[in-house]
């Protein structure tokens, strides 16, 4: 499986775009920022001429918007006009997620559609971006397809319709994005279902991964993100000395301290043994 021969990547996912061109941030820190973050800005930050080149990457906003309206008011069109701006402006992008269907069943019970419906536009969606990208860019298209459903059988049957469109996940692109995970990922099907796709030797990317799924499924990934310290540093009283927050939410040390420890824990899930992956998804 791809996921044996390469070391998990780990971007730090962040609503604080002046992080991309801060020379604070090392550049062997990968950033993970939304779309809907970066839209709002006129002037964007570009990545420092680094003798090693900062990676970033860009989540499309989706769950976000389909959570408030149910359905995309951001047209194709305008998504990967935006894509084309951040590529150029910002600095060569890794890659971008799709404008994809989410298929938790309180999504469904949002948007008044079926799992399968949602995988539909999720595939139509990514074909159609990469169908503008030349309208935009002549670089290289920076969209990753992402596998949506609820059961493995579910992401199975996405990664069947991907193949009818003539998206060939395993041959052709660098990451593929699990999605409807993040919120469950305690959970032992979670597992079940990064190992039954990662034997389909795809090059998964986890979306909002925790400590606790790194340690269940990291084994199985080979990128994932995750702005969890965030979430944690809301509750946490400035722990850096700085008089000017009084939580870590926004707080750019205790970020990197927590992703140093989410990047030990990632490469304690790659070294583990495929005989021990039960034993470490039991102890979890």
């Amino acid at each position: 499986m791809i996921c044996d021969e390469q070391a998990l990547h780990f971007y730090l996912g962040t609503h604080r775009p002046n992080w991309i061109a801060a020379a604070s941030v090392p550049p062997e820190v990968s950033l993970f920022i939304s779309h809907r973050v970066l839209a709002r800005y006129k002037t964007l930050p570009t990545a420092p001429a680094w003798p090693v080149r900062r990676h970033i990457a860009i989540d499309s906003g989706a769950f976000t918007e389909l959570s408030l309206y149910g359905t995309f008011r951001t047209t194709p069109e305008e998504y990967i006009a935006a894509l084309a701006r951040y590529d150029d402006k910002i600095g060569d992008l890794d890659w971008a997620a799709p404008q994809d269907w989410m298929c938790e069943p309180w999504m469904l019970a949002k948007t008044g559609l079926t799992i399968a419906e949602h995988q539909r536009r999720t595939v139509a969606n990514f074909v159609r971006l990469v169908e503008l990208w030349p309208d935009y860019s002549d670089a290289d298209c920076p969209v990753m397809p992402v596998i949506q459903g609820w059961t493995v059988d579910d992401y199975l049957a996405c990664v069947d319709l991907y193949e009818q469109h003539g998206v060939r996940l395993a041959q052709d692109y660098p990451v593929v994005g699990v999605g409807s995970v993040c919120r469950r990922q305690a959970t032992r099907d979670i597992g079940d279902i990064f190992q039954t796709l990662a034997a389909q030797d795809l090059p998964l990317h986890g979306f909002g991964v925790k400590l606790s799924g790194l340690r269940r499924y990291g084994r199985y990934l080979t990128t994932a993100d995750s702005m969890a310290w965030s979430y944690a540093g809301r509750r946490t009283p400035t722990q850096c000395g700085s008089t000017r927050h009084k939580s870590e939410a926004n707080c750019l040390i205790y970020a990197l301290a927590w992703h140093a420890r989410v990047q030990d824990a990632a490469d304690a899930a790659q070294r583990v043994h495929p005989t021990t992956r039960h034993d470490l998804q039991t102890a979890a």
